[in-house]
C-alpha cells in the first residue's frame, strides 16, 4: 500500500484504491482518518497497512461529506469513533444506500453541530463544519502539523464539481477564505495531490469569478444560457465533464437570490 507522509505523523493516500482521498492523523494514542474512500477490500487493507506503520489503532474517523465515494467503506470501521456534521447523516440517511454484500449498515455516531476539537497528548485535530460543496461539508485541520483535509471543497488537477443539489457556491467561496486564514503548509483536496495555499487561492478566486461574471448577467436581465455562457468564459487551468452541471447549479442558485434581493 502507497502512502504519502505529508507532514511528520500525517499520511495520506492519493486516489486508489480508495478513489477519494483518505488521510490518517497519527496521534500518541490512536490514529484519525478523514474519510474511508470507496472500496471496503482495499480499504479494509488501508486499515491493517496503517495501523502497522503508526503503531497505534484507527480509533476514530471524521468525514467530511456524504458522497459514496468518501463514505462507503465505512463498514471497515464500525467498530470505531465515526464523526459526522448533523446535516451530513442526515444526508446519509435519506440516500437509502444499501451495505456491501456481507456488512451491516455503518453510519456516523456521533455528531457536531459547528465545531469539534480532540486532545490527545500534545496533539489536538479541529474539526470544523462550513458547508460549501455539501451542506454537510467539513474540514479536519492538525495546528501542530500545518495541515487541512479539505475534502471536496478543495480540488486539485480537477475541475471543481459543484453540482450537488444541497451545495451552496458562496458558503464554498467561505470555506476557502477560511482556509486560507490558517497557519497550514498543506493542504489535502478530496481529489488531486497534495497542494498549498497557492491551490486554495486558485480555486477560490475561479468561484468569485464566476459569481462575478454570473451575477453581472443576470443583472442586465440575460437568458440562463447566457449566465451559464458567461461563468463559461471564466478562465480555468482544468475543465471536465464537471463543469456543465456546476456552472447549472451556480446559476440557478445565483438567480434565485437577485430575485430575493
Amino acid at each position: 500500500m502507497v502512502f504519502t507522509k505529508v507532514s511528520e505523523k500525517v499520511y495520506t493516500i492519493i486516489g486508489p484504491p480508495a478513489y477519494a482521498n483518505i488521510t490518517a492523523f497519527l496521534l500518541p494514542g490512536q490514529a484519525v482518518l478523514a474519510d474511508c474512500g470507496l472500496q471496503l477490500p482495499a480499504v479494509t487493507e488501508v486499515k491493517r497497512a496503517l495501523e502497522v506503520i503508526s503503531n497505534v489503532q484507527i480509533r476514530t474517523v471524521i468525514l467530511t461529506h456524504f458522497h459514496s465515494d468518501h463514505t462507503r467503506a465505512l463498514p471497515a470501521f464500525a467498530d470505531c469513533r465515526i464523526i459526522s456534521s448533523p446535516s451530513m447523516l442526515t444526508n446519509l440517511r435519506l440516500s437509502g444506500r444499501k451495505p456491501p454484500e456481507g456488512y451491516q449498515l455503518t453510519l456516523p455516531n456521533e455528531v457536531f453541530a459547528d465545531r469539534l476539537e480532540i486532545q490527545d497528548g500534545d496533539a489536538r485535530i479541529i474539526v470544523k463544519h462550513t458547508g460549501g460543496h455539501t451542506d454537510g461539508s467539513t474540514y479536519i485541520y492538525s495546528p501542530e502539523h500545518g495541515v487541512v483535509a479539505a475534502g471536496d471543497n478543495l480540488w486539485i488537477n480537477y475541475y471543481p464539481w459543484g453540482g450537488a443539489k444541497n451545495g451552496d457556491p458562496d458558503l464554498w467561496i467561505q470555506a476557502l477564505e477560511e482556509y486560507l486564514s490558517l497557519n497550514v503548509e498543506h493542504f489535502i483536496p478530496g481529489h488531486g495531490p497534495v497542494g498549498t495555499k497557492e491551490n486554495v487561492l486558485e480555486l477560490l478566486t475561479y468561484i468569485k469569478n464566476v459569481r462575478e461574471a454570473m451575477i453581472e448577467a443576470i443583472a442586465l436581465g440575460k437568458s440562463e444560457e447566457e449566465v451559464i455562457r458567461a461563468g463559461d468564459e471564466v478562465e480555468y487551468y482544468t475543465s471536465g465533464i464537471a463543469k456543465s452541471s456546476t456552472l447549472r447549479k451556480w446559476q440557478k442558485i445565483w438567480c434565485e437570490r437577485a430575485e430575493i434581493m
